[in-house]
C-alpha cells in the first residue's frame, strides 16, 4: 500500500467513524506540475491554484509538486466531496448544474433563510469553502499532518483564514456534530452527541431542564425531535434539523392530565435521554391508570378544532401546514378513541387502528 493509499485510508476511517459517511463518487486526480498547466489552460482554470473541485464529475484535482499536498487533498477530495455528495446543501448544487440550473446564483447570492435553513454562512460558497478549510485542518490533526496545516495556515489568504475561524467557532457554539448537522449532513448519533448540543444551545438555562425525551423517526436524514421539560416557558424551536418542543412544568401536568397524544406519543414511544428515570417512569404510570373523562375527550377535540383555526396562517410555511393537519387528524383520532375506552398514546398506535 502507497504512502498515499494509506493517508486516504486514514482519512476515511476517521471520517466514517467520526460522522457516519465517506467519499462514495468523488475521485482523486493527481497532476504533475506540467500537466496541471495543460489542465487549466484547457479547462480556463486558475494555474496559481494547488487544487480544484469540479462537481459535475466529482472529481477532486490536485497539484502534486505542491508542500502542501497533504493538506490539498483533504481540503478538495473530503472537504469540497462530502460535501457536494452529502450536504443537503451540496446534493442541491449538484441538481442545479445537472439540470443546468443557476449554480452560481445559488452559491453567490446571499440565502434566504425562509427557503434555506442550512448552512451557517450567509453565501453558499463561504459554506462550501469553510467546511472544507475546517474538514481539511481536522483531517491533518487526526492524521497527523498538523504541522503542513500549520504551514498552510500562515500564508492563507485572509478571507480564508477568516472562513476558518468563524467554522472554529461555529464548532465550539454548536459542537462537532452540531455543526455538521448545521451544514445539512446526514446525522448519525448517539444521546450524548444530542445532548453535547441541547447543553450548548440552552447554556446555563440547562439547569432547569427536568427531562429530554428523544423520539421521533431517528433516521440520518430526518429532523431530531425532542421532547423537554422545564421550568423555562413553553417554546418550540427548529432549526432546520433540531426540532424541539419544550414545555415548562405545569404545561406538562397540563397535558399529562389530559392524554395529550402530542406529550403521550413522545413520552411512550420515545427515549428518555436525560432526567430522573424513577420519576419519569413514575408520570408514564400515573398516565397508564389514568381514568378517561369527558374532559379529556373534549380537551382533544379542542386542540384539534384550534389546528384547523391555524392552518391559514401556515399556508406558506410547507413543514408547519404539513404538521398542522397531522395534529388535526392525530387529536380528532385520540379523541374518538378515547371516547371508545381505548388510550392509544402514540402515533404508530393510533395509524395502526385507522388502518385496519
Amino acid at each position: 500500500m502507497t504512502s498515499l493509499d494509506l493517508l486516504l485510508t486514514g482519512a476515511s476511517s476517521f471520517v466514517t467513524s467520526e460522522f457516519g459517511f465517506d467519499i462514495k463518487k468523488s475521485k482523486l486526480k493527481p497532476y504533475s506540475f506540467e500537466n496541471w498547466q495543460e489542465f487549466c489552460q484547457t479547462n480556463n482554470f486558475d494555474m496559481n491554484s494547488s487544487g480544484i473541485y469540479v462537481p459535475a464529475s466529482f472529481s477532486a484535482y490536485v497539484r502534486t509538486d505542491s508542500s502542501f499536498l497533504t493538506s490539498n487533498i483533504f481540503h478538495e477530495l473530503y472537504g469540497h466531496g462530502l460535501f457536494v455528495e452529502h450536504s443537503q446543501i451540496g446534493k442541491k448544487l449538484t441538481e442545479l448544474i445537472q439540470n443546468n440550473g443557476d449554480e452560481k446564483s445559488f452559491m453567490f447570492d446571499k440565502i434566504n433563510s425562509q427557503e434555506q435553513m442550512f448552512g451557517i454562512a450567509k453565501h453558499n460558497i463561504h459554506n462550501y469553502e469553510g467546511f472544507a478549510v475546517w474538514l481539511e485542518a481536522l483531517l491533518c490533526q487526526e492524521t497527523e499532518n498538523s504541522k503542513v496545516w500549520i504551514s498552510k495556515k500562515n500564508g492563507l489568504r485572509g478571507d480564508y483564514a477568516q472562513l476558518f475561524e468563524f467554522f472554529e467557532d461555529a464548532e465550539s457554539r454548536l459542537s462537532r456534530f452540531g455543526l455538521i448537522s448545521q451544514m445539512g449532513f446526514p446525522k448519525h448519533y448517539d444521546e450524548n452527541k444530542v445532548l453535547d448540543v441541547v447543553k450548548k444551545l440552552y447554556g446555563s438555562n440547562f439547569g432547569n431542564v427536568d427531562f429530554v425525551v428523544l423520539y421521533g423517526s431517528q433516521k440520518p436524514e430526518s429532523d431530531i425531535d425532542l421532547c423537554i421539560v422545564s421550568s423555562n416557558s413553553s417554546n418550540q424551536y427548529f432549526n432546520g434539523w433540531l426540532d424541539i418542543a419544550e414545555l415548562n412544568r405545569e404545561d406538562f401536568q397540563n397535558r399529562r392530565d389530559n392524554l395529550d397524544i402530542a406529550l403521550t406519543d413522545a413520552m411512550f414511544s420515545g427515549k428518555l435521554i436525560f432526567g430522573d428515570e424513577n420519576t419519569f417512569n413514575q408520570y408514564k404510570k400515573t398516565i397508564l391508570e389514568k381514568p378517561i373523562s369527558q374532559k379529556i375527550i373534549e380537551y382533544n377535540k379542542r386542540k384539534s378544532n384550534l389546528q384547523k383555526e391555524y392552518l391559514s396562517s401556515y399556508q406558506n410555511n410547507n413543514r408547519m401546514k404539513k404538521l398542522c393537519l397531522s395534529y388535526i387528524q392525530s387529536f380528532s383520532q385520540n379523541a374518538e378513541q378515547l371516547s371508545l375506552g381505548n388510550k392509544p398514546l402514540t402515533l404508530t398506535n393510533l395509524k395502526q387502528i385507522y388502518e385496519k
